[in-house]
């Protein structure tokens, strides 16, 4: 079955409401608090208090949540969806995502991350003449591993064909014996095949394997496919030849802004910020060699954020001495976080949409040290950016910072997510 929806009501909590909105994405509920799942509460939240009724559509592939299938988040509510895999293209039939819709009777769908639901949620939307929306929240529409590096490290400008992708994939498996078997030209397709899959697996109906066409379809028949960076947007727009994108970045709630009068770092130490997944592409482990090199035993590493690698995670959190571990955060618990530190650094080795992170950095006023992936540069001095990967050039950042804090400045000053509801109903208004 492809949703399990219990008892649930169709009549709004809120008198009045006459536009229902539902978002859909590849995970959502308590336990996931990840940027994307921080882009839709906002959204949800803000839209809720113009007069939409919300409803958000999401799936569960860490399978933490509950089995009850109607899940209260407050101001909304939530629905669980069946997952397939994070390579699956189009999720589970579009009959059945129909189904889905006709229960739910929404004025439009906004989707925001098809990983692992796929897109037919679409398409059934588009047979139903529902309008739809697309938020580009990273770039799983360009990579199936939504990462877009290749094994010799390089950008990679979007998939090709399928088996290709998968033997990239398997080149780059976090899994040491995956890896080194990829590396034997007799084993690679066989592995390549067998993660393909492990990733698509239990779909409703057989993936076509033409993946470009299907996301052209789907993206070209969107009423607007919102991009949450400057960078999303032209590789997007370029890719898929599209003429219907619109640079909209994602927001923050009020309380980021407010004054912290009571903020205070400790003197005596100087204190590097890591705030985000403890995972390979994240590249904390660059900044923990550039601190080993640097060899300063007046900074103080800490560490926030979910262990998605747990022998990565351990490996790193053991590497460098003066290092706290804070687990994973909730919205003021980050905060208090960023408010602690003197600089936050974002390492990572991959393209990155436009990290939440560094948006709710530039609302506390912390200075910002990243490499250069395109999605954080475009909000960043150039003396805050490095080369990614590049230890010793980040070590020389790190000294600088110590030094002279003022050198390494702030990244731009984003928008509050009441801000970016607004403009994105205004968006939606046009073709109710």
């Amino acid at each position: 079955m492809f949703y399990n929806v219990l008892g649930y009501d169709n009549r709004s909590s809120n008198p009045g409401v006459n536009v229902r909105i539902l978002f859909c994405t590849m995970q959502f509920g308590p336990g996931y608090n990840q940027g994307t799942e921080k882009y839709i509460r906002n959204l949800a939240r803000d839209l809720s208090e113009q007069g939409c009724d919300i409803v958000v559509a999401g799936g569960d592939p860490e399978e933490i949540l509950t089995d009850r299938s109607l899940i209260d988040e407050g101001e909304f509510q939530l629905i669980k969806l069946p997952t397939f895999g994070w390579g699956t293209t189009g999720g589970d039939s579009i009959d059945n995502c129909q189904s889905l819709l006709r229960k739910l009777k929404p004025d439009l769908v906004h989707m925001v991350n098809p990983a692992h639901i796929g897109v037919n949620l679409l398409n059934a939307a588009q047979k139903l003449g529902i309008p739809y929306f697309i938020s580009i929240t990273d770039f799983w529409w360009l990579c199936p591993k939504h990462t877009l590096t290749l094994k010799s490290g390089e950008f990679c400008s979007g998939f090709s064909e399928q088996e290709t992708c998968f033997r990239c994939i398997a080149e780059t498996h976090p899994n040491r014996l995956v890896k080194v078997a990829s590396q034997l030209p007799a084993a690679r397709n066989c592995i390549a095949k067998i993660l393909h899959l492990k990733n698509a697996q239990f779909t409703a109906q057989p993936e076509d394997k033409d993946r470009k066409q299907i996301l052209i379809s789907v993206l070209n028949k969107a009423k607007k496919v919102i991009c949450l960076s400057k960078t999303s947007q032209r590789l997007i727009r370029e890719y898929f030849s599209l003429n219907n994108s619109q640079y909209i970045p994602a927001g923050l709630s009020n309380t980021w802004f407010e004054t912290n009068c009571s903020r205070q770092t400790n003197n005596n130490s100087f204190v590097v910020g890591f705030l985000g997944a403890l995972a390979p592409h994240k590249g904390l482990h660059t900044l923990i060699h550039a601190l080993n090199d640097l060899g300063d035993s007046k900074i103080t590493l800490k560490v926030a954020g979910k262990t998605s690698a747990q022998k990565y995670a351990k490996q790193c959190l053991n590497t460098y001495k003066n290092t706290q571990y804070f687990g994973e955060l909730n919205e003021p618990q980050s905060k208090e976080f960023l408010d602690s530190v003197n600089v936050l650094v974002i390492p990572s080795n991959s393209p990155e949409n436009q990290p939440q992170v560094l948006l709710e950095a530039a609302a506390r006023k912390r200075p910002v040290l990243a490499s250069n992936i395109p999605g954080c540069a475009e909000l960043l001095p150039p003396a805050a950016v490095f080369p990614v990967n590049d230890v010793r050039r980040l070590r020389e950042l790190l000294s600088v910072a110590k030094k002279d804090i003022s050198k390494i400045g702030y990244p731009t000053l984003g928008l509050s997510s009441e801000a970016v509801s607004k403009e994105i109903l205004t968006e939606y208004q046009k073709v109710l």
